[in-house]
């Protein structure tokens, strides 16, 4: 499974490739929305007309040249169907108001990793020991 992880903070990024590839996923990086945009475009352009070219998107709120919030519209613009997850430490996220972005699950920071792996294989329904976790719950 592939992910798309946009993240300013240089740490935060790093260690967020580290633990997702630990965990298995094939994990890109970006360290603006500008940068994402990017990655998703060159990666789009590698995949069959109704495959998405990440299994998810994980965005930062707030990264220079582009905010989380307009890297999903953009995203969503060019592939509707595409699963989006936004982390964010700021509380006041009023862009995800519109309809298009409602979809989009938030996960607040400060966040433990092994939540953060449990949401995306529930937003995934990754299968854990031959079920699904929304079976297995």
């Amino acid at each position: 499974m592939k992910i798309l992880v946009a993240e300013d903070e240089p740490e935060l990024l790093r260690t967020y490739k580290l633990l997702l590839e630990h965990e298995g996923f094939q994990t890109v990086t970006a360290h603006d929305g500008q940068e994402c945009i990017e990655a998703y475009k060159a990666e789009l352009k590698k995949t069959t007309e109704n495959n998405a070219p990440f299994d998810m998107v994980l965005l930062d709120y707030r990264m220079p040249k582009k905010n989380g919030a307009e890297v999903a519209s953009e995203i969503l613009a060019l592939f509707p169907i595409q699963k989006l997850m936004m982390v964010t430490a700021y509380s006041g996220v009023q862009e995800l108001k519109n309809e298009k972005l409602k979809k989009i699950r938030v996960m607040a920071k400060p966040f433990e990793f092994e939540e953060l792996f449990a949401t995306i294989r529930a937003e995934l329904k990754v299968e854990t020991c031959g079920q699904r976790i929304s079976e297995a719950s």
